[in-house]
């Protein structure tokens, strides 16, 4: 998962054929057994598109996950950090993803809620498509990768204005893997604030006080994936770590205790 966060890109283009039984498999399997360092009421459910339907504006996969949580930041945070572990889970077994926060939302609601009522405080936020691509990639690929996927900020970029600009390797390679979540159109909002403490380092995670995002207003979810970022390159690095989410007037704040 580590890898992933090197190498995956979003993709629009996408062969029709199904997951492989292994591929469903380990997907779901995945969803049920997946770790979180906190509790949580986000649901990520698993969809199969039929045939003759189609979920997105452009030649989608006949598959996708389903994102839905309390309209809280911090749930709504929460659910960024769950998908995009089930994003880097899935581009290191050999399935290509991207986030979709616009989709057809007939097909989407008729497939994921069927003949139940959807529940109007727990809405669908967003979806995750799952599928292969073909080898020579379409205009909307090119166009993603070169203008949405680039990663252009330095790590020293996101650093809080009462940050300390030393710390350990082991925060430093983290924040550097934040720092290449995706987030809507690139824009990347967000900040780090490291700290010392008597236990050891604290970093904090969020965006500018009530930011939003010109065209997407769930702009908490953007920060959820650079979370799981860092949460995965702590663990990666052997470090002990307790994660706590606040909701700061209106806006969720991520805060990563690091002991010596």
């Amino acid at each position: 998962m580590i890898d992933a966060i090197q190498t995956r890109r979003s993709c629009r283009q996408f062969h029709p054929e199904p997951l492989t039984s292994e591929h469903s498999g380990k997907l779901q399997e995945f969803l049920m057994k997946m770790e979180t360092p906190f509790e949580h009421q986000v649901s990520l459910t698993y969809h199969i598109v039929p045939q003759d339907q189609d979920v997105v504006y452009f030649k989608g996969p006949k598959q996708f996950a389903a994102l839905s949580s309390s309209r809280s930041p911090v749930e709504q945070a929460k659910l960024g950090f769950l998908g995009e572990q089930l994003i880097l889970f899935s581009e290191s077994i050999g399935i290509r993803t991207c986030w979709m926060g616009h989709y057809r939302t007939k097909e989407v609601e008729d497939i994921v809620y069927g003949t139940m009522m959807k529940d109007d405080d727990h809405p669908l936020y967003c979806i995750i498509l799952l599928g292969y691509v073909p080898e020579r990639t379409g205009f909307l690929d090119r166009f993603s990768q070169k203008r949405m996927s680039k990663k252009n900020r330095t790590l020293e970029s996101f650093l809080h204005k009462e940050s300390l600009t030393e710390f350990p390797i082991f925060i430093k390679s983290s924040l550097e893997l934040a720092s290449r979540a995706p987030s809507a159109m690139n824009s990347q909002k967000w900040y780090y604030k490291v700290q010392k403490n008597d236990a050891g380092y604290s970093i904090e995670l969020g965006k500018p006080k009530g930011y939003q995002h010109f065209k997407w207003k769930h702009y908490d979810i953007d920060v959820g994936t650079a979370a799981a970022h860092i949460w995965l390159g702590l663990r990666n690095a052997g470090i002990d770590t307790e994660v706590t989410i606040d909701n700061r007037e209106g806006d969720a704040v991520w805060r990563f205790l690091c002991f010596d």
